[in-house]
């Protein structure tokens, strides 16, 4: 037999239950992220109005945006490093897996090479009819045709692949793995790696020397450039950067034997390459990943993430003047210099901002009177 509730009897009223009503941590929680995204609005003004009232550069005149086609993904698009070759610019989309393919007389996109998850940088063989793109997605190098833009095939490479050069001296392509704090070195006749390096640190941007075929590799976490003998397949000589700290871009004055180190800490290091002698810091912008050399104008760039580009006058190989940080686009933090056009492009989230030097008599080399405009 079911037992009623002694509550439930003729003519007695059951007690009606408390209204709920949002806690005090709820309340908390909702203010404190409306509050939070308040800040990221404010912020967000705050940037665009700095960045719009900013003074126009006045060593570098905008030439154009370049943008890359890019299948739709959440996140924030990312291109990283980019190469000249030729006619060409190459792009690696880190964020959409591919490679873009710009032709600078136009300043359009040619084609893209896709199937390379979390591509970092393209290394190219003319000769050979073939690149070669990083691709820390699946650690390997991916080969393309240069002229159908297929993806012949992947080469296993090491942990993280990052930057990527071609060593001509040496004839190998060069990987950097950041994370495996290795090379990887690969014989473009055969499509085989030869040999992996270790570095001893983190690998950021390498640069052969085109004579001797010397490699020299940035180590961001040991605040080092050690030197790459690709024959020996091995480290022949370390080199501290100090007073920079955490070196990410790296440029080369092949005629001068002169190294640019670019900096976390926001100093341009020039480097002796030949016995790691500092000869220069100069200060740059923060979050620079990219530094550029122009050997037509002796001018050395560095592309800032803050929204800035440091532009370096070259008086000699030791002589050296910050003329201007340049206004960019923020998020800039790469960049690639065609010593033909002496144009500059910058890569910020998915887009390239592209810039023509400007030359005048106060920027020219101490001695050189005025350089001509290009």
């Amino acid at each position: 037999m079911n037992q009623r509730d002694p509550q439930a009897l003729p003519g007695k009223r059951l007690p009606l239950e408390p209204v709920r009503r949002p806690g005090r941590w709820l309340r908390l929680l909702v203010g404190t992220v409306m509050a939070f995204f308040a800040l990221i609005v404010i912020g967000i003004i705050a940037l665009n109005v700095y960045l719009a009232t900013r003074p126009a550069p006045k060593l570098v005149k905008a030439a154009g945006i370049i943008s890359i086609p890019a299948p739709f993904r959440m996140g924030r698009p990312f291109i990283d490093y980019l190469t000249i070759s030729g006619n060409y610019l190459y792009a690696a989309y880190a964020s959409a897996g591919l490679a873009g393919v710009v032709d600078m007389a136009t300043n359009q996109v040619a084609a893209t090479v896709g199937g390379l998850p979390r591509a970092h940088g393209v290394a190219v063989i003319a000769d050979r009819n073939l690149g070669y793109a990083s691709s820390s997605g699946d650690n390997t190098v991916g080969v393309f045709d240069l002229k159908t833009y297929k993806l012949l095939q992947k080469i296993p490479g090491g942990s993280d692949p990052d930057a990527i050069i071609y060593d001509e001296a040496a004839h190998l392509v060069y990987a950097a793995d950041h994370d495996g704090k290795t090379a990887t070195l690969i014989d473009p006749a055969t499509q085989r790696v030869v040999a992996t390096v270790p570095l001893g640190g983190e690998a950021e941007y390498p640069q052969a020397d085109p004579s001797t075929g010397l490699i020299y590799q940035n180590l961001e976490d040991t605040s080092e450039v050690v030197v790459v003998d690709p024959v020996k397949q091995a480290v022949i000589k370390r080199y501290k950067v100090a007073p920079g700290e955490g070196p990410t871009g790296l440029a080369l004055d092949a005629a001068n034997h002169r190294l640019f180190c670019a900096t976390r800490n926001q100093q341009l290091v020039v480097l002796n390459e030949d016995t790691g002698q500092v000869v220069a810091a100069l200060p740059i912008g923060a979050g620079v990943d990219g530094a550029g050399y122009d050997p037509g104008l002796h001018r050395v760039y560095t592309a800032n993430a803050v929204g800035t580009m440091t532009v370096i006058q070259q008086d000699s190989a030791d002589r050296y003047r910050v003329l201007e940080n340049a206004a960019t686009h923020f998020g800039g933090h790469s960049l690639a210099v065609d010593p033909v056009t002496h144009r500059v492009y910058v890569a910020y989230f998915g887009s390239i901002a592209v810039y023509d030097a400007v030359v005048n008599a106060a920027a020219a080399p101490h001695g050189q009177g005025s350089l001509a405009s290009p």
